[in-house]
């Protein structure tokens, strides 16, 4: 059976080489993630070219890094000890057990009494327990080792920084130059958040908000309809919230965006194992599965890719747990549910291809499309057929390798409907090997090679054209 969930990889040290990417893509990888948290533009430049270089067509996706608070420098086996006092400032200087620098301006101005700081992903928790208009005193919770450098987090407060840093401004029009497909935005306070980047960003771009942030959650819904997707970022989610949380956090965010018909993604610690281990371990191919059958189009795949130490085994492996679960689509929540509720007339055709492929046992459901929408509904609704799309341009080509269930075709400009029907036909039997009278959902938009809404489903038999 051919896998339907996508896989996206995350390049760094392990696989910085043109002969580690190709090998990367062979494994299964759909999807490139340039985490622009680390590494330089040439890195990323070096990664887009090795990438278009190869035969087989992957998208890259530019992940932004967002606004990064952390110590600074910390002097050396500095412990932090549990109900100890210290003082936190934002002047520069050298952290140590009784005095703690964070590189945050608004420090005073933003965190308030009672409210925790979290340091190194939770490890260590600090609360505020009096503040000055110059000064802030808070209690050990949670000790531990403090180093240089670590990432800080305030899972009560609302900072008045914004989402989209001067740094990921001049990211993002570098990724214009390097014409990635996609671009992740971390740290997601509300759908302001992505219009923001839509105002920098290529107009064509796919924009996949990050749900990290606990004021994410509570504005899922607009983020959800500002942004082509989401992706349940579930490490900084896991700092944030309650981990015996993140389960049901997770299913909210999934089901919440394929209802609107949205990309999803799933992604941290999905194979974290696997950064030293050739096997995964139980739990995780379990999760992954869940994720799957829960209506993720997408798992991801960060650290156990970026450094690990044998990247293309582990997206090998994940590739044979998403087609184990993609064969059990039966049990998958979204052949069960009214999913892509919108009432569009894209959707409801969608839906209604989908409804007809499924009754007659057609072999496959074929979308002529120009931005990828209709694929994505078609997608979204889990089809037992396979989905074909035919595309002319380059960019939606490169896009849908992010939809689950999809392969897609690039051809040139057609001008009739027939020509539609004739190209699909063929390509069929030449390349998948349909027979003659094999049953076949055509969905497109009418005339061809306009932007408009779908508005044709067609059931054709193989040689009918």
């Amino acid at each position: 059976m051919t896998r339907k969930t996508k896989i996206i990889a995350t390049v760094g040290p392990s696989v910085n080489s043109k002969n580690g990417i190709k090998k990367l893509v062979e494994a299964g990888a759909d999807v490139l993630r340039l985490n622009f948290s680390h590494g330089t533009n040439e890195d990323h430049s070096n990664v887009v070219k090795w990438a278009r270089e190869l035969k087989t067509s992957v998208a890259i996706m530019q992940d932004i890094q967002g606004p990064k608070i952390r110590t600074g420098k910390t002097k050396d086996l500095t412990k932090l000890e549990e109900s100890n006092q210290v003082k936190l400032t934002n002047k520069d200087t050298i952290s140590d057990e009784k005095l703690i620098y964070i590189n945050y301006k608004d420090l005073y101005k933003d965190i308030n009494v009672g409210e925790r700081i979290l340091i190194d992903d939770g490890q260590m928790v600090i609360r505020v327990t009096k503040k000055t208009r110059s000064s802030m005193d808070a209690v050990v919770e949670i000790g531990g080792e403090l180093r240089s450098n670590q990432g800080v987090a305030f899972p009560d407060s609302r900072l008045s920084v914004s989402a989209i840093t001067k740094k990921d401004i001049e990211d993002i029009k570098f990724g214009k130059k390097l014409d990635v497909d996609i671009i992740a935005v971390s740290f997601v306070r509300d759908a302001n958040d992505i219009k923001k980047v839509k105002e920098i960003a290529d107009e064509n771009i796919k924009i996949i908000a990050k749900i990290e942030l606990k004021n994410a959650v509570k504005n899922l819904d607009s983020i959800i309809d500002e942004a082509d997707g989401v992706m349940v970022a579930r490490g900084d989610l896991g700092v944030q919230i309650e981990l015996e949380k993140i389960p049901f956090i997770q299913k909210q965010i999934l089901d919440q965006a394929n209802a609107k018909g949205k990309i999803t993604v799933t992604a941290t610690e999905m194979l974290q194992s696997m950064k030293e281990s050739h096997r995964p371990s139980r739990a995780e191919v379990t999760d992954i599965t869940n994720a799957i059958l829960e209506g993720t189009d997408c798992v991801m795949l960060s650290a156990e890719t970026a450094i690990g130490n044998h990247p293309e085994i582990v997206v090998e492996v994940m590739s044979n747990i998403c087609t184990e679960a993609d064969s059990r689509n039966d049990t998958s929540v979204l052949r069960f549910k009214e999913a892509s509720g919108i009432d569009t007339l894209t959707t409801s055709l969608a839906k209604a291809a989908v409804q007809v492929a499924n009754e007659i046992d057609a072999e496959a459901i074929v979308a002529f499309t120009e931005t990828g929408r209709t694929p994505l509904l078609i997608s979204n609704y889990r089809p037992e057929a396979p989905i074909f799309t035919f595309t002319t341009i380059d960019k939606t080509y490169r896009q849908m390798h992010i939809l689950w269930g999809v392969q897609q075709v690039k051809i040139d400009r057609l001008e009739t409907t027939t020509e539609m029907f004739e190209i699909a036909n063929t390509w069929l039997q030449n390349n998948k090997k349909f027979k003659k009278n094999d049953k076949v959902v055509i969905v497109a938009g009418t005339p061809p090679n306009k932007e408009a809404a779908t508005n044709l489903v067609r059931v054709m038999k193989i040689g009918e054209f």
